[in-house]
């Protein structure tokens, strides 16, 4: 099963074997197996599925009744896991809209949870790659990155919203918020290939603005052709 055969269905069954495990308190859920995803595809060096696929669970009981079923599952969460790769080189860093809207602030603090999970499985591989690039303003990038991915997360509790501690953040400010995640994550879907390549003689604010999203009636950076809004915006 390849990322090209992850489709809509597959989603829809993927969706509803975790919302059976999530119910029994033994896997994350769907948003948040998004977001870990997501954190995995940006990782500065190849991580294998059998590497990280424990990171889905909840307890260590048994989670299939047969061999097939659980075979099946991983096709699906592999396939799963291409297809966001597939995703993030496309720019398409988050499965939402690329205009805030509250109607999916659940999903997004969700998503936001599985990410920073995946984000400290892999700190230990990030600490290395960031010293080896050695440049202030993409560490600053990768770290407001995670600034935002905690301030969205802490919505879902309803908890202070803030990036610092005298900074609050109020509902009329969130879609601005948004829009600085969605360009701080191109920085963190890109740095970590740049450490893997060998590319370390970049200007990071160069990259920072060569990375912002594409105007609504100019070409999709995926090369396919069409504007941005009638493709990856969507």
């Amino acid at each position: 099963m390849s990322a090209l055969q992850f489709d809509k269905q597959q989603e829809q069954l993927l969706k509803q074997s975790l919302a059976l495990l999530h119910s029994r308190e033994a896997a994350i859920n769907f948003h948040q197996l998004q977001g870990l995803l997501f954190a995995i595809a940006c990782s500065p060096e190849p991580i294998k599925p059998s590497e990280w696929f424990d990171l889905l669970w909840l307890d260590d009981e048994p989670q299939f009744d047969t061999e097939q079923e659980a075979r099946v599952f991983y096709q699906q969460v592999v396939a799963m896991s291409e297809h966001i790769s597939l995703m993030a080189q496309q720019r398409r860093f988050l499965p939402f809209s690329a205009h805030y809207s509250p109607r999916w602030q659940p999903q997004l603090s969700m998503w936001c949870e599985g990410f920073l999970l995946g984000h400290h499985y892999l700190e230990d591989v990030w600490v290395i790659a960031l010293d080896d690039l050695n440049d202030d303003k993409l560490y600053e990038q990768i770290d407001a990155a995670l600034s935002f991915a905690y301030t969205f997360a802490e919505l879902l509790e309803g908890q202070q919203l803030s990036l610092e501690h005298e900074m609050e953040l109020s509902d009329h400010q969130l879609p601005a918020a948004y829009q600085s995640f969605w360009q701080t994550l191109a920085t963190y879907a890109s740095a970590g290939h740049l450490w893997a390549d060998k590319s370390w003689d970049f200007d990071a604010e160069q990259l920072f603005l060569a990375l912002e999203p594409a105007p609504l009636d100019e070409a999709c950076p995926c090369g396919s052709g069409k504007d941005f809004a009638k493709c990856c915006l969507h």
